[in-house]
């Protein structure tokens, strides 16, 4: 779903309404959704079955749930969806059937409104013992969501419902650091092979293979910013983003969605590594410039002169290579043809390829040679001391990077949006300062507040004067302060209308200014500056 959708509970001492009610507004908000045909089907979209949680064979349940309690599901399910940019939430509604087989086995009938904090204490103990420990949790996680959903929304009997998940991860945080070689930390990678991909990426193409090409390229991008491999992989074409700051330095950065739900945004890369990143994408560039043309005759988009060459059948799903995304096969930086990355294959056109992580990973296993397959780095020579080659994991680069961001100072608001990760929280888990490092950040600092102003971002003071010449219209203003945005993607869905503060003069001019810059850069041209033009006018209208 693109727009999240809100209930407003009754004001009234009946909980039954409110459940009542809150199904039947998700019923009539369900064309907005993709998720299901018809409200009715008990298997919404073939990823929600809708059916009754049974302790031996849950697998293979058949029968649906509880006439009592299917519709509260349905329209729980569809309230989660919509703020959920993930494609579906397992534990969620894992959750819900265990509710209900409580509540039947307690009560005799499911009846939402009958939960309480003894119900939940019996749904997480079925949890445990039906599932693994790592599944039991994150049930767990989605009972305390509904809790707070039930509590919120006045949809409980209980006078005292406040349920807190008992199960927790076991977390082990050593801090033993890395030393300067980076050797000995799971979770971060070796130096040399971090160096051994510099120094392959910087040959010559002639002495590169395409499979190394594509491996390095890929690798590079990871280098360059915090990522994921799934988000390189699912990149477009046309990633390549160049704006100017504040300061009217030109900064150059990726288009990306992150994956976890974070959704798009901007990949910025730090200035020395701008020419390494553009290097990457051209290569990856040239690499489909073939295949994406292929998609395009496809869809129907190449002038029939053109249409010379014969394909097999299209793949699953096209022309969507990613369509949550909405990112077609004619527009996916690396898509490739099947067999494209084996030196022995034909030039003869083969079926379209979408690489996967586990694909790209077998290239730089140090154990991918069992499989028939020589890795990256025993193809140009970097071996270890025991005969083994180099070897790496795409996620320890993304570590690597959050380090040095916090070896660095930078604040963790910035870190965490450079990662594409929704709660700053979660940058601990990325820290891998050694205690040396510790202590002597704490050294260099002469008091406390130093210390703790080394973790804090500066906020400068706005005066209605600094919004006189904007670089463009993308920036959204509350009473609370503003932040800065790109035409090249939507505005935020979560800004508060209600905080605009159009009511304030002041800040009434500062909406006025941007809406003035916005029409002008529609008016110029900028084809991206249309929906913000329309945005900031509904903010305007307060609409």
């Amino acid at each position: 779903m693109t727009n999240v959708i809100l209930f407003e509970p009754i004001n009234t001492n009946n909980p039954s309404l409110n459940v009542e009610g809150f199904i039947e507004f998700c019923k009539s908000n369900i064309f907005n959704s993709k998720l299901a045909i018809t409200w009715e089907s008990h298997v919404w979209k073939g990823c929600y079955k809708f059916n009754k949680f049974n302790m031996k064979n849950n697998r293979n349940s058949r029968d649906k749930l509880d006439d009592g309690f299917i519709d509260f599901a349905k329209a729980y399910m569809f309230h989660v969806h919509s703020f959920n940019k993930s494609k579906s939430n397992q534990n969620a509604l894992a959750m819900l059937k265990i509710v209900e087989f409580v509540l039947l086995k307690s009560y005799g009938e499911a009846n939402v409104a009958k939960c309480n904090n003894n119900i939940f204490d019996e749904c997480v103990r079925v949890a445990t013992a039906k599932y693994t420990k790592l599944t039991a949790v994150g049930i767990g996680k989605e009972l305390e969501k509904l809790c707070l959903f039930l509590s919120e929304n006045r949809m409980t009997n209980s006078s005292y419902f406040f349920w807190v998940n008992p199960l927790r991860h076991k977390i082990t945080q050593s801090w033993q650091g890395y030393e300067p070689s980076l050797e000995g930390h799971s979770k971060l990678p070796d130096i040399k092979s971090v160096i051994a991909i510099a120094e392959i990426f910087s040959k010559d193409e002639s002495q590169l293979s395409v499979r190394d090409i594509f491996t390095t390229s890929v690798l590079t991008l990871l280098i360059c910013a915090p990522g994921r491999i799934s988000e390189i992989l699912s990149l477009p074409a046309d990633c390549e983003i160049t704006e100017h700051d504040e300061n009217s330095i030109e900064r150059y950065g990726l288009r990306f969605f992150s994956a976890k739900g974070y959704a798009g945004d901007i990949k910025w890369i730090p200035s020395v590594m701008v020419p390494v990143a553009q290097k990457a994408i051209a290569r990856l560039r040239k690499l489909s410039t073939h295949p994406r043309f292929v998609a395009k005759t496809m869809e129907g988009k190449v002038p029939e002169s053109s249409r010379h060459e014969l394909f097999s059948k299209k793949p699953k799903n096209f022309p969507w290579y990613d369509e949550e995304k909405k990112i077609k096969y004619s527009n996916a930086l690396c898509l490739l043809f099947e067999g494209q990355l084996c030196q022995k294959t034909s030039n003869h056109l083969t079926p379209l390829f979408r690489p996967t992580a586990q694909f790209f990973r077998l290239d730089i296993d140090a154990f991918a040679s069992i499989k028939g397959a020589t890795n990256l780095f025993k193809r140009h020579g970097y071996i270890n001391d025991n005969g083994s080659p180099y070897s790496i994991r795409t996620h320890q680069l993304r570590h690597l990077l959050n380090t040095f961001s916090q070896i660095n100072g930078m604040d963790e608001f910035s870190i965490a949006r450079w990662s594409g990760r929704k709660l700053v929280s979660q940058n601990v888990s990325y820290d891998h300062r050694s205690h040396l490092q510790m202590i002597n950040l704490m050294k260099d600092k002469t008091s406390i507040g130093a210390v703790n102003s080394h973790r804090k971002k500066e906020i400068a003071f706005m005066d209605i004067t600094d919004f006189d010449l904007l670089n463009d219209g993308a920036v959204l203003v509350t009473k609370h302060g503003y932040c800065k945005h790109s035409y090249a993607f939507d505005p935020c869905s979560y800004y508060p209308i209600q905080d605009s503060g159009t009511d304030d003069g002041q800040l009434m001019m500062i909406h006025t200014k941007i809406l003035e810059k916005t029409n002008y850069d529609k008016n110029d041209g900028n084809v991206n500056a249309d929906k913000w033009y329309e945005f900031q006018t509904k903010i305007i209208k307060g609409e």
